[in-house]
């Protein structure tokens, strides 16, 4: 079934339930000739679809266990190589999955608040960040290169910006590392589908 029959098939059912329940509510209370419970389900069904539409693209990524979390806290890169953390903070879509990609690479999905963490290979990366689903073309996605040190540890935060007709991802390198860290750990960390690149 595709991802936004679902929707549709529950925006029906909810819109359903909604005009059938007013339509008895009026019925009970004596009220005839009223076009509102007909309006109601259809708006139900809308507003029902479209948000179930924007959610679509989200996938159940696992938590990580508790050893990967606290390896990832303590920012103990491997030698000779690095670790990028990869967060998300804010309100606006929260709920909505921001897919995470590293040189071409989704590597997470994330909701807001979570994070996640991956060993890289110093050098130039891209990472490229932008939301699934029905939210996917209604917010710009963004990407940025990055140069990543031997031996460092990199955080990049990610949030979603309103705008007047459409909202954008925005990543922002934080320079800071202690009030990450402070920061991750009041966060759920995902589990990265590559632990390395």
């Amino acid at each position: 079934m595709s991802k936004y029959m679902r929707a549709v098939l529950i925006g029906v059912v909810v819109g359903f339930l909604v005009a059938f329940g007013l339509g008895a509510l009026y019925a009970a209370t004596g009220i005839r000739g009223s076009n509102m419970p007909t309006l109601s389900g259809l708006g139900a069904f809308a507003i029902t679809t479209y948000l179930l539409a924007n959610l679509a693209g989200n996938r159940s990524g696992p938590s990580a266990t508790a050893d990967q979390r606290a390896k990832a806290l303590a920012a103990q890169p491997p030698a000779g190589k690095a670790l990028l953390y990869l967060y998300r903070e804010g309100f606006v879509a929260k709920l909505a999955g921001m897919n995470v990609s590293i040189d071409g690479r989704v590597v997470a999905q994330l909701k807001s608040p979570r994070f996640t963490c991956i060993t890289v290979a110093p050098g130039t990366h891209r990472i490229a960040a932008g939301l699934g689903g029905l939210a996917g073309p209604q917010n710009k996605s963004s990407e940025l290169s990055v140069e990543i040190a031997p031996d460092s540890v990199v955080a990049l935060r990610m949030t979603m910006q309103m705008g007047m007709l459409q909202g954008s991802v925005a990543i922002a390198p934080q320079t800071d590392l202690a009030p990450v860290l402070r920061t991750l750990a009041g966060m759920t960390m995902i589990s990265p589908d590559i632990a390395e690149i």
